[in-house]
């Protein structure tokens, strides 16, 4: 393993543990709700069934932080209060860094195995 993957895996271990500080810690979310929602994102592992191709878009939908910033976003600017919406998106964020921070990155058409952080 290359020195770049580990510190890229360090910063996103270190991402997570902040998540979950801040979910558990500082906004005292539930603890049920958490382990619901903690998997979910790898569900979108079920486009493999169709395809790498396929698979690979549909695990990255889920695993890159593009949605879960963009939700962020639309809920920071229109609500002034935590919502389940909210408690959900920082459960999303928690599982992509997890994810990275175990060495799980985002898929590459040619297979599930391939991902960004292969090439490192």
């Amino acid at each position: 393993m290359s020195v770049n993957k580990k510190i890229i895996q360090s910063e996103n271990g270190v991402a997570f543990l902040l998540f979950i500080v801040l979910y558990f810690v500082v906004l005292k979310f539930n603890l049920i709700l958490f382990l619901i929602f903690i998997l979910v994102p790898d569900i979108f592992a079920a486009g493999y069934v169709f395809g790498n191709k396929v698979g690979s878009i549909t695990y990255n939908l889920a695993h890159s932080f593009i949605l879960p910033t963009v939700i962020a976003i639309i809920l920071l600017l229109t609500s002034n209060h935590i919502t389940l919406i909210e408690e959900i998106d920082i459960i999303w964020f928690t599982h992509i860094f997890m994810d990275r921070a175990l060495g799980y990155g985002l898929k590459e058409s040619r297979g599930f195995k391939y991902t960004h952080l292969n090439n490192l």
